[in-house]
């Protein structure tokens, strides 16, 4: 069982024993922290208990485990992890070693959440970056910055932190990012901003791998030519964090809030769909898209630039609706829906998740048709409204179709745009996406509590294969007009992209 709960400095040496896996040796020393973060003590035997059972867990229900690492690679991990464990550990430097490996099944969907106790703590106290950032041609570049403290022009260069280089800073706590297949080019966008983490991947990491600084000493340049200085800031909490703005697009947005439509140009409309996630807030995803094009095109809309660059998915039923909206003919958008087991034992009793749990841990084996190599695809009558054949909406849009996309695509936004290349039916203007045109491992995600650290691991359900011709089994999507955003374009506030596609429609 997991030890009394202590409150320790996580600055201290004990944190970070040095490196594991593929992280560089670093050490954990950053100063004293302004209050005591809750970390647990565990016993050798506890943490090998709880990694014992999420390698369980991983091998019986993951269905694309050595879809990109292999068996004896993700083998060879989860040894080495086990041999690490010959002393008492605390949570939080399980948590970074659980994280690190898990990294290797390159898998968006598949990552461990930190303790309750440590996501409750670092909601009040002050843990990040006092700024918003984006990595431009590999370059940490401020977006907005804490108003109370010594203010960042948008654009100013962040060269290092805390003495450490920020392409080193960069690399390091890239190699905790999930990502999908060898899609390395979206590691960027995750970390400068993760809806499904801690805020950003480099903040959500940074104390794991660092420890957790009483301050960032900065080493900055304000402009292009401009000499290098050091500021001094303090961190701040997550609930601080997400109020910084990070030009105008929402933390966690919902689908019906992030979907925008205006006219560009003389018979160009402009679509902003940042997000597909229409579970928290539900909004009718058909009758919206409806609203949309039908006043486009009664402003003269003859043709339409969707903007998907910030979506990284979210719900089957939005992204469906926006196929069907710009769909010519009938298609189909899954050829299978693929799980690796259909019963899990005692597994169950460590896992939540969402709906019938009967239905989803005793289904009729009647509902599945097994494979040559051992798995099981859902019967395509169980799932309609992506297995079988769908019709174009009534108002679907016929004109001409470019879509933006960009690295922080992931999940369902790169499978809808993956389905709409298939059809032909569009110009794909940006940079290559993140995620896999493939099919992601996702649907129904399993969150397995590991009862000892209180660590939980989230493992995906089910390989969502597409129904497309010849994807990149690496994953992405490459644009058919690759058009990259520089430095100087993000500092001057243009939008290359949406510039060359709008050129393309006159």
């Amino acid at each position: 069982m997991r030890s009394l709960l202590v409150s320790v400095a996580l600055a201290s040496g004990a944190l970070i024993g040095g490196a594991f896996g593929l992280a560089p040796p670093v050490h954990a020393q950053e100063g004293a922290v302004v209050a005591a973060a809750p970390v647990g003590m565990l016993t050798a035997e506890a943490a090998r208990a709880d990694v014992a059972l999420m390698r369980r867990a991983l091998e019986t229900i993951h269905p694309g485990l050595y879809r990109y690492t292999s068996r004896q690679a993700m083998d060879r991990a989860f040894s080495d992890l086990e041999r690490s464990l010959d002393e008492p550990i605390t949570d939080a430097e399980l948590y970074r070693r659980v994280s690190l490996t898990l990294a290797l099944v390159r898998c968006t969907h598949t990552k461990a959440e930190q303790t309750d106790a440590m996501e409750t703590w670092r909601t009040d106290n002050p843990t990040h970056l006092p700024l918003r950032f984006r990595i431009v041609e590999g370059r940490m570049l401020v977006v907005s910055s804490d108003p109370n403290q010594a203010a960042l022009a948008r654009g100013t260069e962040v060269l290092s932190i805390n003495g450490r280089r920020v392409s080193h800073l960069v690399e390091t706590l890239g190699a905790y990012v999930p990502i999908d297949g060898a899609t390395t080019w979206s590691r960027a966008s995750y970390l400068a901003d993760d809806g499904d983490l801690m805020g950003a991947d480099f903040d959500h990491f940074y104390p794991y791998v660092f420890g957790f600084a009483s301050e960032f000493r900065l080493t900055v340049r304000d402009r292009a030519g401009a000499p290098r200085r050091t500021v001094r800031l303090a961190p701040i909490s997550f609930r601080n964090w997400v109020r910084l703005d990070n030009d105008g697009v929402g933390f966690r947005e919902n689908f019906s809030e992030a979907t925008e439509w205006r006219m560009l140009d003389d018979g160009v409309g402009y679509l902003s769909v940042r997000t597909f996630v229409n579970y928290r807030n539900p909004t009718d995803a058909a009758a919206l898209f409806e609203r949309a094009l039908r006043e486009l095109q009664a402003v003269g809309a003859s043709s339409l630039i969707v903007d998907l660059r910030e979506n990284g998915g979210g719900s089957n039923d939005a992204s469906l609706a926006l196929l069907d909206a710009l769909a010519r003919e009938p298609y189909t958008y899954q050829r299978a829906v693929r799980l690796r087991a259909v019963r899990y034992g005692d597994l169950p009793s460590f896992i939540s998740t969402w709906g019938d749990r009967e239905a989803l841990f005793n289904p009729p084996m009647e509902n599945f048709v097994p494979t040559a190599d051992g798995r099981f695809d859902l019967r395509p009558d169980l799932a309609p409204d992506v297995l079988m054949l769908r019709q174009p909406a009534p108002y679907a849009f016929q004109g001409s179709v470019t879509v933006l996309i960009g690295p922080a695509n992931a999940s369902g936004a790169t499978m809808t745009i993956a389905k709409l290349r298939d059809m032909d039916r569009v110009t794909l203007v940006g940079a290559r996406s993140g995620g896999s045109a493939e099919g992601p491992t996702a649907g129904t995600i399993f969150n397995v509590a590991l009862p000892n650290s209180g660590i939980v691991v989230r493992v995906p359900l089910a390989l969502n294969l597409m129904d497309v011709r010849s994807p990149d089994p690496d994953g992405g999507v490459t644009p058919d007009v690759e058009v990259r955003e520089t430095v100087r374009d993000f500092r001057d506030r243009f939008d290359r992209a949406l510039s060359v596609a709008l050129e393309s429609q006159r």
